[in-house]
């Protein structure tokens, strides 16, 4: 993994400057360098003990997402994650959140967690704490932690010979489990991660964002067939997963290169996504129907000697325009391994 360096900025002691310090993969080399001519790093949050701040009274909170503030009508009972605990987060919540977005942003998180799918039960902090286990949508496949034994281990239940839930290559020692996500929107698994784009901006941008915290919360159907607003990169790495969730905000070097304000990078388990934040204030000269916008591939932050030992990341392209349910979608995932051994009966 890549660590972070983090300098006082000149002449301005109080603020910090924060660049990557690592050896990227040399198949990414030039996209690296590409992306950091473009951008900067302008926030980065992490759940863990040093980025856990302090939240404001709920008589001081106003809502970012619909501009509630504490009264009759709204009390900020909820107590709001600032990234869905789905992913990991323990201990980054948000004071800017008001009831009923908590309520809408959960909606949200189901489709999130049906399009992650078993995946999200196989990551090892899951199975540490054996909170979590998925169940296929027609129960032939189950993952569970392993409550028999000392250390933590998973257990895989496949019903059904016919269901052909696992593919096992020997040679190559490799296993791929075979199953099929439960159903879920596509367009609002893409609200999910901007909400979480829109929740790690500095307070001051917020109204920057009006038209992407409008489209967060409306009830309209998405009718755009193919905006590439709604398309992410993903990265899926092999090896250890990233030891806690981590979001990075990303902002334009320079108001002439024709690229959005900002890009921001999501990290959790074996994942990277990044996401483009629509339609900023600062972004009005380049919606004018005529300039074309270029948005640069960001690079998997993860160093070369990791993946030297793991693997190389393997990139994939998501569209979620689709605004309506995907039922029986397959999901494949493959591990690597280094002894098995085989109890079937014969």
């Amino acid at each position: 993994m890549f660590r972070i360096k983090f300098t006082e900025k000149p002449n301005e002691p109080q603020k910090l400057l924060r660049e990557f310090i690592g050896n990227p993969i040399e198949e990414f080399s030039d996209m690296f360098d590409r992306f950091f001519n473009f951008y900067g790093i302008k926030i980065l949050l992490a759940d863990d003990e040093l980025h856990k701040r302090p939240l404001k009274l709920k008589e001081e909170r106003t809502c970012s997402f619909c501009k509630a503030t504490y009264g009759e009508n709204e009390k900020f009972k909820s107590l709001a994650h600032l990234f869905p605990s789905l992913i990991g987060n323990a201990n980054l919540f948000s004071d800017f959140e008001c009831d009923n977005r908590n309520n809408l942003f959960a909606h949200y998180e189901n489709h999130l967690a049906n399009f992650l799918g078993a995946a999200r039960a196989i990551n090892m902090e899951n199975v540490k704490s054996g909170a979590l286990k998925f169940k296929s949508p027609d129960k032939t496949f189950i993952i569970e932690k392993d409550d028999e034994s000392e250390i933590p281990k998973l257990r895989f239940e496949s019903h059904e010979l016919e269901n052909d839930h696992f593919t096992l290559d020997a040679e190559n020692k490799k296993i791929t489990f075979h199953t099929i996500r439960h159903s879920y929107n596509p367009h609002k698994v893409w609200k999910s991660f901007l909400k979480m784009g829109l929740s790690i901006l500095p307070e001051d941008y917020v109204d920057d964002y009006e038209l992407a915290f409008a489209i967060l919360r409306a009830k309209r159907k998405n009718e755009e067939k193919d905006n590439p607003l709604y398309k992410m990169n993903m990265y899926l790495h092999p090896g250890p997963s990233f030891p806690s969730p981590m979001a990075i905000l990303f902002e334009r070097k320079n108001y002439e290169n024709l690229i959005p304000m900002h890009i921001a990078c999501i990290m959790f388990h074996n994942y990277t996504y990044q996401l483009v934040l629509p339609f900023s204030k600062q972004d009005k000269h380049l919606y004018n129907g005529k300039t074309l916008i270029t948005i640069p591939n960001m690079p998997p932050f993860i160093d070369k000697h990791f993946a030297e030992k793991f693997g190389i990341p393997k990139e994939h392209r998501l569209n979620f325009n689709l605004d309506e349910m995907k039922k029986n979608e397959k999901q494949d995932i493959t591990f690597s391994f280094e002894d098995h051994t085989d109890t079937r009966l014969e």
